[in-house]
């Protein structure tokens, strides 16, 4: 299983704007597995979420901007 910091570097290399960063995971339990939802923010506004699976660290998708 990944933690917290893996699953946010693992975010940080799928965002195309150059202003937004990875904010801190959050474990959330979908679709009967544990996934990291990752905040995507700008200027501290949070303007989506990209979801890690905790097991695989890959990229489920996500949503927002």
């Amino acid at each position: 299983m990944i933690n917290e910091e893996e699953a946010q570097l693992i975010a940080s290399k799928y965002i195309e704007e150059k202003e937004a960063i990875a904010g801190t995971p959050r474990l959330k339990e979908m679709d009967n597995n544990l996934v990291y939802i990752v905040p995507i923010l700008i200027n501290e506004i949070i303007v989506g979420e990209i979801h890690i699976n905790s097991e695989t660290g890959e990229n489920l998708g996500g949503a927002g901007c």
